[in-house]
């Protein structure tokens, strides 16, 4: 049975986890912690350097210092392990604590929808987490795959088969997921322990106080994701399930169904069934993005690509919302240079010379042992047209033309974002740098 308690144990996991995940929670949370991680950090080079300079002692003396630097190492280990039970025993107790509270806030990020996020403390951290796990494990919910079905889409529209493709979303999906059929769902599963059901309800009780409504899931707290995908699998089934449909995919609230009916039959029932499925779950539709394609030639935009198919043949490109935010970009990081250069010329054309390094190349994110890439070829890998990249080019070197700076004019003209994604230009960013690049887009759309 697995063990959904909310305990130290639990914890050291989440803790020991998130270390393998690159994200060191010593910092963020447990100041003292990270004293005696420097510690063991500082005895564990001590018995290197003593282990590098054996020639240098005599036999016995070496040991002698060996056997010194390693108990001492031992010391800040056992001192580092105790301060962290002893931590992680006051971050349970405070979860379990009738009076808890995740102290939800909402934030205006810049975009349509505000994000709500806990306060930055470690039993919201680890009691989330745990939640998370939970849900996870019990209902094997996971997000689908962005990449694949993209994949999957693009080879099953190269056939010629007659069908139809339906492409629809749901209107404000976080916020019109009606919270009582969720609670009621999970009161009435055995599945999750009082604790867990307990903590569920007091995060969506402290979303309903903020916004003063009695629908929605806080979009930004990460339980949310998981709890929309289980309320979601109804609506799934009854799509996936309908006869005719050849591939059903839903991409948190973009879905996409590729559906052959029987001969002289239309796709009106097909489209009731959707508006019924929705109606059933408390959604809506978002009537302005529902369309039906035939089987060729058209144009459809989903997660992030434009599939323009035609008679067996499908061109990805990237879709006009992203190719305006990397243009988008490319003219922060110039306004942004225009502005500091007065101050200092040369910290801000370093500044700009990275940025579009980072735009235009690839890069493995720092502090994440998963090796995780990302840039222009890993965030677009499946394009098989390049025209959009050859416009962001364009645009690239129409903004350097504007540059008073001959010598930045000729380094930057050797960037290209067709180069970077045909070749997988690698940069290197440490993580103060990547900062830096970063901070001039962190409130664009």
């Amino acid at each position: 049975m697995l063990d959904q308690s909310f305990s130290t144990e639990n914890f050291r996991k989440i803790f020991d986890l998130e270390n393998r995940k690159g994200n060191y929670l010593e910092g963020d949370f447990f100041p003292e912690l990270e004293k005696l991680s420097q510690k063991v950090q500082a005895s564990s080079h001590a018995l290197r350097e003593v282990r590098r300079k054996k020639i240098s002692y005599a036999p016995e003396k070496y040991q002698e210092l060996k056997s010194k630097a390693k108990e001492q190492l031992e010391e800040h280990k056992s001192d580092w392990e105790n301060e962290l039970v002893k931590q992680l025993d006051c971050v349970s107790s405070e979860v379990c604590n009738r009076n808890f509270s995740f102290g939800l806030t909402e934030l205006d990020i810049g975009t349509s929808k505000n994000v709500f996020v806990s306060n930055k403390s470690a039993p919201a951290y680890f009691a989330l987490k745990q939640m998370q796990f939970n849900i996870r494990r019990l209902y094997k919910v996971k997000q689908s795959n962005r990449h694949q079905i993209v994949c999957q889409l693009r080879e099953l529209l190269c056939d010629k088969l007659p069908k139809y493709i339906v492409r629809t979303d749901i209107s404000s999906f976080y916020e019109s997921i009606p919270r009582d059929q969720i609670l009621r769902k999970l009161r009435d599963d055995p599945l999750l322990t009082l604790q867990t059901k307990k903590l569920i309800r007091r995060v969506l009780h402290e979303y309903g106080n903020l916004t003063g409504n009695d629908t929605g899931l806080p979009r930004g707290v990460g339980i949310s994701a998981y709890l929309a995908e289980l309320y979601m699998r109804d609506l799934d089934a009854s799509i996936r399930n309908y006869p005719g449909v050849l591939y059903y995919a839903r991409y948190v609230d973009d879905i996409v169904v590729i559906y052959c009916p029987p001969p002289n039959v239309g796709t009106l029932k097909f489209k009731q069934l959707i508006a019924k499925s929705f109606k059933q779950l408390g959604l809506k539709r978002n009537r302005e993005k529902t369309k039906i394609y035939p089987t060729t030639p058209f144009v459809m935009t989903y997660l992030g690509y434009i599939f323009d198919v035609d008679n067996g043949l499908v061109k990805l490109r990237m879709s006009d919302t992203k190719v305006a935010r990397y243009k988008k970009r490319i003219d922060l990081a110039f306004s942004d240079y225009a502005t500091k250069a007065n101050a200092g010329e040369l910290s801000a054309r370093r500044l700009l010379e990275k940025r579009i390094d980072f735009l235009t190349g690839n890069t493995r994110l720092v502090n994440n042992k998963k090796n995780v890439v990302s840039g222009i070829y890993f965030s677009n890998s499946l394009l098989n047209d390049l025209s959009d990249l050859s416009s962001l080019d364009d645009h690239l070197k129409a903004a350097i033309s504007n540059l008073p700076n001959g010598r930045l004019k000729t380094r930057l003209q050797k960037r290209s974002f067709v180069r970077g994604f045909e070749t997988k230009r690698y940069k290197k960013f440490s993580a103060q740098s990547l900062f830096e690049i970063v901070e001039v887009w962190k409130h664009a759309s």
